[in-house]
């Protein structure tokens, strides 16, 4: 099965990306269209608040 070099990255760190079933394939990443250099958003919920992440080139960028 091909991995990405993102996911190869993170396994190696302990890490695990989230799959998730929505356009970027991963669970707080959303796809912002108007950006063209770093579309890919991530953010996640903290206490009740959404708490942004970045903005970033590559959906598995915006998972890690």
């Amino acid at each position: 099965m091909w991995r990405s070099q993102a996911e190869h990255d993170a396994e190696a760190d302990g890490l695990t990306l989230v799959k998730a079933d929505n356009k970027t394939g991963y669970y707080g990443v959303k796809l912002n269209q108007t950006s063209s250099t770093n579309p890919y958003v991530a953010r996640v919920k903290r206490g009740g608040k959404m708490v942004y992440l970045g903005s970033f080139a590559t959906s598995e960028e915006a998972a890690l």
